[in-house]
């Protein structure tokens, strides 16, 4: 058969459907509720995880994949007769992932390439994406490779959370910009970093004005291009289908997802969560 493999992980927010559809090996991480440990997409769908979330008063906590996951997913790419993987991962500065990868991949008997996407969420989403396009037309891994890396160089991430409490007890931001934050009674406006840091870019009154400022910022970066986009909400829909309506007035979208959040990177923003990923096509 040969060619070559593309994996990422279930921080890439896609929809369950399309990631079956095109066969995406994605390695799952966990989440933990007190002394209850669940496999991401595995033994905890989405909706069940925002049921336990509603249930319990103790943010849950997030750990990178067990190692046999990355050894099963690489095995199966081997038995599948693939010549190389590409092996694509959620931002360094936010999990150890990458660095797993990169071990259990040297135990593999053909190449694995682990690329720190320095991305999260939609946007590491675009980027498998993207990269699994060019593996099934036949790529070389240095063109998988390469299509991967145009997104994380292009890929512009942002997400307005209700509170920023749940990225504080992850330890994702400060408790000074948390605090401020929670004082001021504002939604937070986050953006990923170049160099794959989850930060707070703006402060807004009102959802309104905030679904505003995404859309411009998104504008922005699209520059006139068409865009691929992928937008994203922790339950909530009708946030999510305002904003995608609004970036789709201003924008010419060529490929647009619409899905909920992971666990993973639910238990980060919290519930209320509503963002966007873009990436220009040019």
């Amino acid at each position: 058969m040969g060619g070559v493999a593309v994996v990422t992980d279930s921080t890439a927010d896609l929809p369950t459907a399309l990631v079956e559809s095109i066969g995406l090996r994605v390695v799952p991480l966990s989440v933990t509720f007190g002394d209850e440990s669940l496999i991401a997409g595995v033994t905890l769908s989405r909706e069940d995880f925002y049921a336990r979330l509603t249930e319990t008063d103790r943010i849950p906590t997030t750990s990178q994949p067990a190692p046999v996951w990355f050894e099963e997913a690489y095995a199966d790419c081997v038995d599948d007769g693939k010549d190389a993987i590409v092996s694509i991962h959620c931002s360094s500065a936010l999990s150890g992932t990458v660095g797993l990868a990169r071990d259990r991949g040297a135990r593999m008997p053909i190449p694995v390439e682990v690329i720190d996407s320095r991305l999260v969420g939609g946007a590491l989403g675009l980027a498998a994406l993207a990269a699994h396009r060019v593996a099934e037309d036949g790529g070389s891994v240095e063109a998988v490779v390469a299509a991967a890396e145009r997104v994380r160089r292009a890929a512009r991430s942002l997400i307005v959370v209700d509170s920023l409490d749940h990225l504080k007890r992850g330890g994702r931001v400060t408790g000074a910009q948390a605090a401020l934050g929670t004082a001021m009674r504002v939604k937070p406006l986050l953006h990923l970093t170049a160099e794959g840091r989850v930060e707070v870019l703006e402060r807004t009154r009102t959802w309104s004005r905030a679904l505003d400022r995404v859309t411009e910022l998104a504008a922005e970066a699209a520059a006139g291009a068409s865009v691929d986009m992928v937008v994203v909400h922790a339950v909530a829909p009708d946030r999510a289908d305002e904003l995608t309506e609004r970036l789709s007035a201003r924008l010419d979208v060529r490929e647009r997802h619409h899905t909920l959040i992971g666990p993973i990177v639910g238990t980060h923003v919290g519930p209320g969560a509503v963002g966007v990923a873009v990436v220009p096509t040019r």
